[in-house]
């Protein structure tokens, strides 16, 4: 497999897309291994298959309301199987943070990637195959199977849940704030 060693080390996550919010909100809750995480400027998505790797970005380092964010198109084939991966970074600072490993591993009991497909699951079907302390999806990894090439663009929504009780994770996007909300255009080859 063709991932990039820093996936490989640190948790890979999952997320991508368009327009990007703050970090966790500073809350009372019970969650005491949840200590928050810095700010996500930076979302990449990666789709491997065998020994190839299509890789997308969302990066808008000063966050909202500064310079426009860069946004790279993801260019999967039509009718493909890939596994996915996703990175989240804090790029405001120097070094550079990745922070896929405190989200995805030491937080994961209280935050979910949801990888959201549009129009819909006929354009690409995504299921997560990590999981969290009580079996519960994480998200930052899975399985991507993208639809036939009859449609050839659409986008896939990153949606990064935080819940501040980790039993609020079983309500998905009914309960839970959100600490990243991005989309990633998706034109097939």
């Amino acid at each position: 497999m063709n991932v990039p060693t820093p996936l490989l080390r640190g948790g890979v996550v999952a997320l991508i897309g368009v327009g990007l919010f703050l970090g966790c909100k500073k809350e009372k809750h019970d969650a005491s291994a949840d200590s928050g995480h810095d700010v996500v400027t930076t979302v990449e998505l990666y789709l491997v298959q065998g020994s190839d790797t299509v890789k997308g970005r969302y990066k808008d380092p000063d966050g909202p309301g500064g310079r426009l964010p860069t946004i790279d198109t993801l260019r999967p084939r039509g009718g493909q199987g890939y596994r996915y991966f996703v990175r989240l970074l804090n790029e405001s600072g120097n070094p550079i943070e990745d922070l896929t490993a405190v989200i995805t591993q030491e937080q994961k009991n209280t935050h979910r990637l949801f990888l959201l497909p549009e129009p819909d699951s006929i354009f690409a079907f995504i299921q997560p195959t990590d999981s969290d302390d009580m079996g519960r999806p994480i998200g930052a990894q899975g399985t991507w199977q993208q639809g036939p090439d009859t449609l050839r663009e659409g986008a896939v929504r990153i949606l990064l849940r935080h819940y501040l009780n980790p039993t609020d994770k079983n309500y998905g996007l009914e309960r839970g704030s959100t600490d990243l909300d991005v989309r990633l255009p998706i034109r097939l080859l």
